[in-house]
């Protein structure tokens, strides 16, 4: 038994997939070449190990009597066939899940926080007022991403969003303390999608007041996708007690002020600082500090271009237009679904699939079958290039 099972764990046809038994990969024989350390594979691709693809990229979970059924008939050779196997299986309660467990980790969530605020500061704020703005998020993401038009785009730009009646005596005091939740619009220069939603501004701030760092932190790495280094060191925030002149804008401005600190301040900084409309529970406010809250910022694209904001509407109109941004949704979705990067699948799948979801209006569910399609017809391709 012992025997068993080491051979078991330590078997590449146990540990992937894409080894097993008809899966168009073979293990090499003490005989075999393997140049650059990858392996043989077939020049075909095996509807089962189609199948098999299709159903982890989507559900996480094994092919159905369907899928299994489709393959046994030959009805997986072609990109149309196993498009419209993924259409039928994208409005699965597994595959809901899976691209609302996406949701959440892009938007630094998945693992919830403790939202814990100042009593003296919010003492409306509660922890069932953080459970509630959990729940107004995960109705949020539901309604874009499973509505007609699937818009990625609404993800950042909606005016609305889901309140109760507890947390409408927090943000909207229109509704009875005991209403349940129920779709509320806001002025556009309040709320834009998930970059205002209170969830997002109330974990990504301290106890006791904004955190613009957190903030472009997120929108930095999440949104856009570029890489920061980590602080040479640990950095406490300068008390607000004893600077109760400055706003947090200006105390943020003073603490990075140093050359050591604007490697990665320069960028992280001006696009928090578009949300310093938004205290540490997520209210709008248009003061801080007794001064007029200042919200603008910019960002250097990629290219060079400097863009420049007023506040975080003007962010949201860029954020949905970019390259930068659509670009890193289409990677990042995909590394989640298919467990593997993008550039695995060939130097142009990424310009493709990021082609395909402009087309397509940023249609994210269309997304979703574009990346299961390519990665279950792109096997056999891919083995080839990594032999070659």
């Amino acid at each position: 038994m012992k025997r068993v099972v080491l051979l078991a764990l330590k078997t590449p046809r146990f540990l992937y997939r894409e080894l097993g038994e008809g899966s168009g990969f073979r293990v090499p024989g003490s005989g075999d070449s393997v140049p650059g350390g990858q392996l043989p594979v077939a020049s075909n691709i095996d509807p089962y190990s189609v199948a098999s693809r299709l159903s982890f990229g989507l559900w996480d979970s094994l092919p159905d009597g369907e899928l299994l059924s489709a393959a046994a008939e030959n009805k997986l050779q072609t990109r149309e066939q196993v498009a419209a196997q993924a259409e039928r299986m994208i409005n699965d309660p597994r595959t809901r899940s899976k691209i609302r467990e996406f949701l959440l980790q892009w938007l630094k969530v998945d693992q919830p926080p403790e939202i814990a605020k100042d009593k003296e500061r919010f003492p409306d704020f509660s922890p069932e007022a953080a459970a509630d703005l959990r729940t107004s998020l995960d109705l949020f993401l539901d309604d874009v991403v499973w509505s007609e038009k699937s818009d990625f785009r609404e993800l950042l730009t909606a005016n609305w969003t889901y309140l109760n009646g507890r947390l409408a005596q927090l943000y909207r005091p229109d509704l009875p303390l005991d209403a349940p939740f129920v779709k509320m619009a806001f002025d556009p220069a309040e709320r834009t999608g998930v970059l205002t939603h209170p969830y997002l501004m109330a974990g990504f701030a301290y106890t006791a007041s904004s955190s613009p760092i957190h903030r472009g932190v997120f929108i930095a790495r999440s949104v856009l996708g570029r890489s920061l280094r980590p602080p040479p060191m640990a950095v406490s925030p300068l008390p607000v007690e004893l600077h109760k002149d400055l706003t947090t804008r200006e105390r943020i401005t003073l603490q990075t002020k140093p050359e050591a600190c604007q490697s990665c301040h320069s960028m992280i900084n001006p696009l928090g600082f578009t949300l310093e409309n938004y205290d540490a529970v997520g209210r709008f406010r248009t003061e801080d500090a007794g001064k007029p809250i200042d919200p603008s910022g910019g960002y250097r694209t990629r290219s060079g271009d400097l863009v420049k904001f007023h506040g975080v509407r003007d962010l949201a109109n860029f954020l949905v237009d970019s390259e930068e941004t659509r670009s890193t949704f289409v990677e990042q979705l995909f590394h989640y679904m298919i467990k593997q990067p993008i550039r695995a699948y060939g130097a142009d799948a990424l310009p493709k699939l990021r082609e395909a979801f402009s087309k397509n209006d940023c249609n994210i569910r269309r997304l979703a079958v574009e990346i299961a399609t390519t990665a279950a017809m792109s096997n056999s391709e891919v083995g080839t290039q990594n032999a070659e």
